[in-house]
Order: C-alpha cells, then sequence, then structure tokens
C-alpha cells in the first residue's frame, strides 16, 4: 500500500491529486469521501481506449492503473510536467494572470482536432481548469486534458460509429468553448479592455 503523506497539488469537487510518493513522473487521483462518479467514469474511459488499441496520447495523460494508498484506492496517470520540470498550471490560471484567451485558441483548436481523430469523448462538465497548458519545449506548447474525460451516457454502441461518435463531440465542444468565453476570467478581461479603450481613457 502506498504511503501518502504530501498534500495535494490539485483538488477538485470530488478528487484531490498527489504526486505519486515513489514516482514524481505520475500523479494518483483519489476520492474524497463517498462520491466517486469521476473516477467510475475515467476508469471506462481509459479501459474503452484499451479495447480499441490505444491512441495519441499528447492531450491526454498515459493511464497506468489502478493503486491502493492510505486515503483509498487511487487512479495512477501521468503528472503533466514542463519541459523544466515544474507542474503544469490550468489554462485558468494562466487567464487570470491576465494572458487573453485569444493566445489559446491555437490550442485549443490542436486539441479539439485530437478529441475528433481519436474518438475521445469528453463529459459536459469539463472545465477550462481541467486543461493543462503544457510547456514541452521553449517554443512548443499544448493542452492537456486531465478531467472531464468520458461520457455518462450507457450507449457504447456509439464507439462503433465513429461518425456519431465525433458528431456527439462537436456538440459538446460548441457548448464548451461558450462556457470558455463565458468565464469569469474572460469576462473580467474583457471590461478591462472596454474600460482602456473607453473615450474618456484615450491619452
Amino acid at each position: 500500500m502506498l504511503q501518502i503523506t504530501k498534500d495535494p497539488i490539485g483538488r477538485g469537487k470530488e478528487r484531490a491529486c498527489y504526486v505519486h510518493p515513489d514516482d514524481p513522473r505520475k500523479a494518483i487521483k483519489i476520492s474524497m469521501g463517498e462520491i466517486n462518479k469521476q473516477s467510475k467514469r475515467e476508469i471506462k474511459f481509459y479501459r474503452g481506449l484499451k479495447k480499441r488499441g490505444g491512441v495519441d496520447e499528447k492531450h491526454i495523460p498515459k493511464f497506468y492503473g489502478l493503486c491502493e494508498t492510505n486515503l483509498g484506492q487511487g487512479i495512477v496517470v501521468d503528472l503533466i510536467r514542463n519541459y523544466d520540470g515544474e507542474v503544469s498550471r490550468p489554462l485558468n490560471w494562466y487567464l487570470a494572470q491576465g494572458c487573453l484567451i485569444e493566445e489559446f485558441e491555437p490550442y485549443l483548436d490542436e486539441l479539439k482536432h485530437s478529441f475528433l481523430q481519436n474518438l475521445i469523448i469528453f463529459n459536459h462538465d469539463m472545465t477550462i481548469g481541467a486543461l493543462l497548458v503544457q510547456k514541452f519545449s521553449t517554443r512548443k506548447t499544448r493542452l492537456v486534458a486531465i478531467d472531464g474525460l468520458g461520457d455518462v451516457t450507457a450507449l457504447n454502441w456509439l464507439d462503433f460509429f465513429p461518425f456519431l461518435v465525433q458528431r456527439k463531440i462537436r456538440r459538446r465542444w460548441a457548448r464548451f468553448i461558450a462556457r470558455v468565453y463565458r468565464t469569469s476570467e474572460v469576462r473580467l478581461q474583457r471590461e478591462a479592455m472596454d474600460t482602456e479603450s473607453a473615450p474618456g481613457n484615450q491619452p
């Protein structure tokens, strides 16, 4: 049994994420309390990918299986780090620091195409906080989805019809992007830009 003694590096509504005590390149997601819907959905998602022969894993963490810890059962995945070893920060952190959403539109588009190409269904609860901005070189960046993967529907037959899966992904992506531009971080950016461009604030 793995002993986790350090504080989590991230915490969501249902789960906390810890650095693997024996491997700093991996993370362990552990459900808090009795609610473990996200973990069950994620395990089902990764097992489904394995049956399909795997996918391009540039935009999702690699899954290593389950483990037992002193805090309960956990899901072991890649810990997303930048090229300098720092743990990658979520997209909403960058937006809160003043980075414009427009700077990330190419990476969002790349993520969308990866989902479509690999038939990766994400749930309607995916947020910008679940997208890590990974800088894997001084000039190259990508987004990695660490939460919200999988689907709540029991209609697994969709996996046998790629065009239906892609249509579902496109619908959910359109709703997700609409939510992105309604987030408080983006709204505050827009308000600041409007204030700066107001006639009375012109030099």
